[in-house]
């Protein structure tokens, strides 16, 4: 017997792409429970829309950046959604978990319509910030047919928007710092 190593157990970190897949998808619903929880964890009565979004924002488009696969923010989003649908967060909304789906299919579709026009950092954290002001949409939709009393729009129909904008922005900002600190590393 001697003391090389098998070829195969050093050409790659995971001998099946299948495999590969699923970690990335593993992490990325985990990256999406950890922005959750850090959501409920971090509730600080400011009554600003969508301040959340700092860090929501930042994390999702930090794993979308790390990862090779097409649907990353929908699987980070879809973590979300799942740890939503349990009652230890402390979250009320019925509908949250809705909301971060849906969040995760546009920030998606608008992630590739901003690629086609340019790769620079404020083009994609303009559609992040436009993605997630999607959210107050969802909940003025939502609210047309089901009756949920929603405290978002205490302040007037503009002013979610408009913060729910800001703070997805400055989140996808971070996100590309982040991505960009790790990526002159390598």
């Amino acid at each position: 017997m001697n003391t090389y190593p098998l070829q195969k157990s050093i050409s790659k970190a995971f001998p099946n792409r299948t495999v590969a897949v699923a970690a990335e998808a593993a992490f990325l619903l985990m990256l999406g429970m950890l922005a959750i929880t850090l959501h409920s964890k971090l509730r600080i009565p400011m009554h600003l829309p969508g301040k959340q979004g700092i860090l929501f924002v930042a994390l999702v488009v930090t794993g979308r950046g790390l990862s090779p696969l097409r649907l990353a923010g929908s699987i980070t989003c879809a973590g979300a959604a799942l740890l939503l649908l349990t009652p230890w967060l402390g979250f009320h909304d019925p509908f949250m978990s809705v909301n971060y789906i849906m969040l995760g299919g546009v920030m998606d579709l608008l992630y590739f319509a901003a690629l086609r026009l340019s790769d620079k950092p404020w083009v994609l954290a303009l559609a992040s910030g436009i993605a997630w002001m999607f959210i107050p949409l969802f909940r003025l939709i939502m609210s047309l047919f089901v009756s949920v009393p929603l405290n978002i729009f205490s302040s007037g129909i503009a002013f979610p928007f408009l913060t729910h904008l800001l703070f997805g922005f400055t989140g996808a900002l971070i996100g590309a710092g982040i991505l960009s600190i790790v990526n002159l590393r390598k």
